[in-house]
């Protein structure tokens, strides 16, 4: 996973706002299969975070696997964005 500079600067100041310290990357069934999807959570004591680019990051299992191709980013307009290079450009 790659979180770029921009992205990290939204990132910790969305983090701040919900109260939360990390970023919880986990796997969602949908129609197309299984996907990334992200959640802002707090890391329990016994939890072992990836730090990507000073983000605390929680996954675990085939998530790890997934988060290998996808970047957080922003767009033009300044949005966060999740690119999953390893995804195909529509749906099934």
């Amino acid at each position: 996973m790659i979180i770029t500079d921009e992205a990290k600067v939204l990132l910790t100041e969305m983090l701040k706002e919900n109260g939360q310290d990390s970023l919880q990357a986990s796997l969602q069934q949908g129609c197309c299969g299984t996907s990334l999807y992200f959640t802002f959570v707090n890391k329990k004591a016994d939890d072992q975070p990836v730090v990507v680019n000073g983000i605390n990051v929680l996954m675990e299992g085939e998530a790890v696997l997934k988060t290998n191709s996808v970047t957080i980013k922003t767009d033009d307009e300044g949005k966060l964005i999740v690119e999953d290079s390893a995804q195909s450009s529509g749906c099934c």
